[in-house]
């Protein structure tokens, strides 16, 4: 039985049909194949198992061409075995430490391609996966430029004075500052609801006031103390895409609900709720937006231990799978820790 199966998960290594890039075989059964080029074919691959139900108890593949980038992608994806016809030593090497059996046709010590040099050197496999995917073009953000805005109201003295900063599309970034120092003012100037008195804001190369509706999420402190009959879905509902079909709707709303872990509080009224279940709730809404700026106010505040360890793992799986533009401003240094994002200081009254 051992050599019958030995035989069978060999099939992989039988050359590719012609045009084919990429096979993909679970045993000896072939699941998935494709054509493309570069990485397109795996990160197709990984679309396709987002739905597969079928068995991947032995994932093996059979590529073109793998660098560190497939090799990567491939050990994320849980492939157990494969055959590349030309493969890179970054390749085989990362192959071998995670455990993946693989062969080749031929060896080079590098792939002529500038994802090779960029992963060269690099050790975290969340942030090469990141760099992948904004190289791909599959991230959903959207580019930040802040050049010298400057803000003040009538007669007063300048909250922000000659800011400027930048964040790339996918990019995360936490402002830091304590009370007064202008951060829920920025907020309000990224979203264009102050328009600054000096410099200039764009959001994806245009001024905030111009983007298309749903491209700015927004979650607020939770303050409010007013009262209306809306439940906890209601309040998710508000931000679903109404060109989906009813079942659709339904299916992203539970599943924006079950992400935060307020599935439960589904049909209780939303201002009855607890600040933290609020934020939670909210955070949900967002998620069901898809919005491609995400901008979050002292996020933190209210927030138990439990519902803090939720918010962090949700911000993570964001800037990992759906990889929008996220900037949170706080002065909880605790979370900046917990992130280990990109800061900006706002110090004193102005930047």
């Amino acid at each position: 039985m051992a050599f019958f199966m030995e035989l069978s998960v060999e099939l992989y290594k039988k050359p590719l049909p012609e045009g084919t890039t990429l096979c993909v075989y679970n045993r000896d059964r072939l699941i998935f194949s494709d054509s493309g080029r570069w990485l397109t074919p795996l990160f197709a691959l990984e679309r396709f198992l987002s739905t597969y139900t079928g068995e991947r108890d032995c994932l093996c593949a059979h590529d073109t061409a793998a660098g560190k980038a497939a090799a990567v992608l491939m050990s994320r994806m849980g492939i157990k075995r494969c055959h590349i016809n030309l493969v890179s030593d970054l390749a085989v090497a990362f192959y071998e430490e995670h455990g993946i059996v693989v062969s080749w046709e031929k060896r080079i010590e590098r792939l002529a391609c500038k994802t090779e040099e960029l992963l060269a050197d690099m050790t975290s496999e969340e942030e090469m996966y990141r760099l992948l995917r904004r190289r791909a073009k599959l991230v959903r953000g959207v580019s930040i430029e802040a050049k010298k805005v400057s803000f003040a109201y009538a007669d007063q003295k300048p909250i922000l004075e000659n800011l400027s900063f930048s964040v790339e599309e996918g990019g995360r970034l936490i402002i830091q500052g304590d009370n007064g120092m202008g951060k829920t003012t920025l907020l309000n100037v990224l979203m264009g609801k102050l328009k600054p008195t000096g410099g200039a804001v764009l959001i994806d190369g245009k001024e905030p006031s111009t983007l298309a509706k749903r491209t700015i999420g927004y979650i607020k402190q939770q303050q409010t103390q007013e009262q209306y009959p809306v439940s906890a879905r209601e309040v998710v509902s508000m931000a679903v895409d109404p060109n989906l079909d009813t079942k659709q709707q339904k299916w992203e709303i539970d599943t924006a609900l079950r992400r935060t872990g307020v599935f439960e509080m589904a049909d209780r009224n939303f201002f009855t709720l607890s600040g933290g279940e609020r934020q939670k709730v909210s955070l949900s809404r967002t998620l069901c937006q898809k919005a491609r700026l995400l901008l979050l106010d002292e996020p933190t505040s209210f927030l138990d231990a439990k519902s803090r360890t939720t918010l962090v793992e949700v911000l993570h799986s964001l800037t990992v799978d759906e990889m929008p533009t996220i900037v949170i401003v706080t002065h909880d240094k605790e979370l900046e820790a917990d992130l280990a994002w990109p800061v900006l200081r706002l110090e004193g009254r102005h930047a």
